[in-house]
């Protein structure tokens, strides 16, 4: 619709169009239907004329910009905002503009001056346009890794989105919060700490930190670094500088300032999440690592190969995850070359952290890729060192002449790498598919009581001046450090499901766990950082307080920290009702069955079963739960209660549901339990006796203690 004389002018003067641009009007007006109508060349060539005779025009030059960046042609786009802005260097459209044709043309570091340009410049005029670029660099740094700066803009990203975008924005930052590869500390919001200074050292405190408000990090840690000049060497400044290059992206830099910062804060829980933070950017940052290799060759014929590798004593072969068939890279067959015979029989007794086997390499075989002409492949993938040697000679002695080199390029290539200080924590084993879930739990814990007594605390660290974590503990100067690799470890541990007891390591190191934090019903509790959160003294939080903070639990999903809310949480009835009550019940099952406390797990599936779920049917509800306590029941198969469970789904569920007895007897055969169908009891009602800690009544009252007997309510009866 054409433009009223009187409407503000689209060039970004202030000005009505009558009174500036309502010469050009009906020109533009012109090449505007024309890119309405699918003709851009066309609006393009027009444009280009009348920027002749209006060269400096911003409407004009904006609007040729702005085809050109939808045609992908950001190169011109750039070089005549450049140009425009030249002549007009606070025009705000232009700034924005040129920050994203400069991104398209240059790439994340070539716009990164101009990105932050337009976000310091055009945030409040183009929210919508600020967002999208900010949610476009937190794609790039979360594909670098660069972990806290990839929250950070989509935080930011998440506040300027218009509010069609804000929902998905929003569960972005949900799964970024709740993803376990992020060590936790990493996770959530990290609010910037208060600076005391004299009114005119204020002033600039106040510059700096609207700067980081609009993502412009990297100025405002240039602003702190300057303030410590005239305020000096404090905590706090340090603090903002290693947060706000964090943001930015620069972890080198901001685990310099964090590790000063830890250095002077009087404050020890402080100190100790600076230093937290700064290794585990000195670990993401580290060039002392090991190199993941891969070597690649061809395949005469993947039938022959598939025939010859399944054939070997030491090779491994394991099934392709169902939907990787889904995507073009998907392999047709993967392998993991061992070092030693794979694991054969059925007497799991044996089986021993020292007799298990390890694997060594890992191979990949593709199949031919016709369009491009590209023959059938072979990846074997492994640490650089003897090891992958081994694996690789095995493999040329398998394959007799069928695979082939390739020569086109260096062999191995580098596709990978782990910091060297990880490598003690890494494990490498190839347990045989049918062993026991109990064993399997053993001998993991085994693993892990051999790596937190014996191997972590030899091992020596960077961040305690190459010390070993027991030789640290006897320096006073090294406590900071000591506690913060303490941290690190467990958020290691995190992310491999492991649930450390962290008060017992920090018991044998000679350290206590941080302290609680003081609050009130003042307390800003979402502004806390995952390690304040862990802080809280749950038991006397406020019933509003502690909503949200078991909610975000369930999200961060810290085991030890979750078990301990959900603990006071479910025994609220005003929390009950405000919480995803289905979603708490079966994260503390999981959590209980996880850590090896059967019983415990058993208790609360009693407990669910009792509590209707909205939306689903009572027989739907309690087949789930059901599912559930059969799981739990078969990791100990001489459980008396198991067969009147079993006995329930032969006569009460495979009558209603009959497809459901293959997957129950699939999952017996896994645990080596025959198929109830095979000697079938009859029920009776006396003979539906409840099961240890799994039968509920709906109708019965709740009891009180802390084990109260389970009941099972059967629809109908």
């Amino acid at each position: 619709m054409p433009l009223a004389p009187y409407d503000p002018c689209p060039c970004g003067s202030g000005k009505k169009l009558k009174f500036c641009c309502q010469s050009i009007a009906d020109e533009m007006d012109r090449a505007l239907r024309l890119m309405d109508g699918n003709q851009p060349r066309v609006a393009l060539q027009q444009l280009e004329s009348l920027a002749r005779k209006h060269p400096s025009n911003t409407w004009i030059g904006t609007t040729r910009a702005l085809i050109l960046l939808e045609l992908g042609e950001a190169a011109a786009s750039r070089d005549i905002l450049r140009t425009l802005l030249g002549q007009n260097p606070d025009h705000e459209f232009s700034i924005v503009l040129l920050a994203a044709s400069t991104f398209q043309a240059e790439g994340f570091d070539g716009a990164k001056k101009a990105i932050h340009r337009a976000l310091q410049r055009g945030a409040k005029k183009f929210p919508a346009m600020v967002s999208g670029l900010a949610g476009a660099m937190g794609a790039v740094l979360a594909q670098r890794h660069k972990l806290m700066a990839a929250r950070e803009h989509l935080a930011l990203a998440l506040r300027l989105s218009p509010e069609d975008r804000r929902q998905e924005l929003f569960v972005q930052l949900l799964e970024f919060d709740g993803d376990p590869g992020v060590p936790y500390p990493l996770r959530g919001s990290h609010a910037l700490p208060a600076v005391a200074g004299d009114e005119d050292q204020q002033k600039e405190i106040r510059k700096a930190q609207k700067y980081a408000a609009v993502g412009c990090w990297n100025t405002a840690a240039d602003l702190f670094v300057a303030l410590t000049k005239t305020l000096g060497e404090t905590a706090e400044l340090w603090h903002s500088i290693g947060l706000c290059r964090a943001w930015d992206g620069d972890e080198t830099q901001a685990a310099e300032a964090l590790h000063r910062a830890a250095q002077l804060y009087g404050d020890f829980p402080a100190a100790v999440e600076c230093e937290t933070l700064a290794q585990l950017f000195d670990r993401f940052n580290t060039t002392d690592v090991i190199d993941i290799c891969t070597y690649e060759a061809s395949v005469d014929s993947i039938g022959r190969l598939l025939t010859l590798l399944d054939g070997q004593e030491r090779f491994l072969r394991f099934p392709i995850p169902k939907n990787a068939d889904e995507g073009s890279n998907a392999p047709v067959a993967a392998y993991q070359i061992l070092d030693r015979t794979k694991w054969t029989g059925d007497d799991y007794s044996q089986l021993t952290l020292e007799t298990m086997p390890k694997f060594q390499a890992h191979i990949s075989i593709y199949d031919a890729v016709p369009e491009s002409q590209e023959p059938p492949s072979v990846y074997l993938t492994g640490d650089r060192g003897a090891d992958l040697e081994e694996a690789r000679a095995l493999l040329e002695s398998a394959a007799t002449d069928l695979i082939h080199w390739r020569t086109d390029k260096p062999q191995p290539e580098v596709t990978g790498s782990v910091p060297a200080e990880s490598q003690p924590l890494r494990w490498r084993w190839s347990l045989p598919e049918r062993t026991p879930i109990r064993l399997n739990r053993e001998l993991k814990d085994q693993q892990w009581q051999r790596i937190l007594t014996s191997t972590w605390p030899n091992a020596p660290q960077k961040c305690l001046g190459g010390r070993t974590p027991a030789e640290a503990m006897s320096d006073p100067r090294l406590k900071v450090a000591l506690e913060a690799a303490a941290y690190v470890l467990d958020a290691h541990c995190q992310q491999q499901s492991h649930d450390l007891d962290l008060a017992g390591l920090l018991s044998r190191l000679g350290l206590e766990p941080l302290p609680p934090l003081e609050v009130d019903e003042s307390t800003p509790l979402s502004m806390l950082s995952v390690m304040q959160m862990h802080r809280l003294p749950v038991e006397i939080l406020s019933d509003q307080q502690l909503v949200p903070i078991t909610n975000r639990a369930l999200l961060t999903r810290h085991e030890g920290f979750l078990y301990r809310v959900l603990n006071v949480a479910l025994l609220r009835p005003a929390c009950e009702a405000e919480l995803d009550l289905p979603r708490s019940l079966r994260a503390m099952v999981e959590l209980c069955a996880a850590s090896g406390r059967r019983d415990e797990a058993l208790h609360w599936v009693g407990i669910a079963r009792s509590k209707p779920e909205p939306g689903k049917s009572p027989f739907e509800h309690q087949w789930n739960w059901d599912m559930t306590e059969l799981a739990l029941r078969l990791e100990d198969p001489s459980d008396p209660a198991l067969k009147p469970l079993l006995d329930r789904f032969v006569n009460y569920y495979a009558p209603k549901v009959p497809q459901m007895r293959g997957y129950v007897e699939n999952m017996l055969a896994n645990f080596g339990v025959s198929s109830p169908w095979d000697s079938v009891s009859i029920l009776t009602p006396d003979s539906m006796l409840p099961t240890a800690g799994g039968i509920w009544s709906s109708d019965a009252p709740a009891e009180s203690g802390a084990n109260p007997p389970s009941k099972l309510w059967l629809p109908g009866q």
